[in-house]
C-alpha cells in the first residue's frame, strides 16, 4: 500500500533518518520523491512514488511516551546469549534498515545490556550510535525538542536499566 506524500512533508527514510520531501520529479516515466536528509543536507535521496516502502511517516507525538516506557522497561530479551556476533550483526542491520522505532529501541536495549557486561566492540558501538542517532532525530522532530535534550533523556532511560 503506498502513501501519498507532498512537498515539505517530513518522512523517515528507513535506515537513513528523517528527510524532507523537496520535490517530486518524473524520470524515465516514473515519479520520484526527492528527499533532503535533515542530518546531512548535502545528501538527496530519490524514492519511487509507486514503491515508497523505503519511507514512512514520523511517529506521532502521542506515541513518544510509549517509546520511553519501553526503553525504561528492565525486561530485555538479549541476543547475546542466543547468537554469535555475525548473526546478531545481521539482525541489527536488518532492524536498522527496517526503520521501526521499536526495532531501534530493541537494538539500544540489547547493546546497552551487552555493554553492562563488557566494553562494546567497534562494530557494536557503531550500530549503537547509529540506532541512537536515528531514534533521537525522529523523536526530536516529533516532539519539537532539541536533539541534545532527547539524547540526554534517552541516556537516562538506558542508564536506569542497570
Amino acid at each position: 500500500m503506498t502513501q501519498e506524500y507532498t512537498i515539505r512533508d517530513q518522512v523517515v527514510c528507513k535506515g537513513q533518518g528523517v528527510g524532507e520531501i523537496v520535490d517530486i520529479i518524473e524520470r524515465d516515466n516514473l515519479d520520484f520523491y526527492v528527499l533532503k536528509l535533515l542530518n546531512n543536507k548535502d545528501v538527496q535521496v530519490m524514492v519511487p512514488t509507486v514503491n515508497d516502502s523505503a519511507l514512512r511517516s514520523l511517529i506521532p507525538k502521542s506515541e513518544v511516551p510509549k517509546i520511553f516506557s519501553i526503553l525504561k522497561d528492565k525486561n530485555i530479551e538479549s541476543l547475546e546469549e542466543r547468537e554469535n556476533w555475525n548473526k546478531r550483526q545481521r539482525d541489527y542491520s536488518h532492524k536498522l534498515k527496517n526503520g521501526s522505532v521499536y526495532d531501534l529501541v530493541a537494538i539500544l536495549k540489547d547493546l546497552k545490556q551487552n555493554k553492562g557486561n563488557k566494553k562494546l566492540s567497534f562494530g557494536e558501538k557503531r550500530i549503537f550510535d547509529q540506532a541512537k542517532d536515528l531514534l533521537v532525530q525522529e523523536i526530536s522532530i516529533s516532539e519539537q525538542v532539541q536533539e541534545d535534550q532527547i539524547s540526554i533523556y534517552l541516556d537516562e532511560c538506558l542508564a536506569s536499566l542497570f
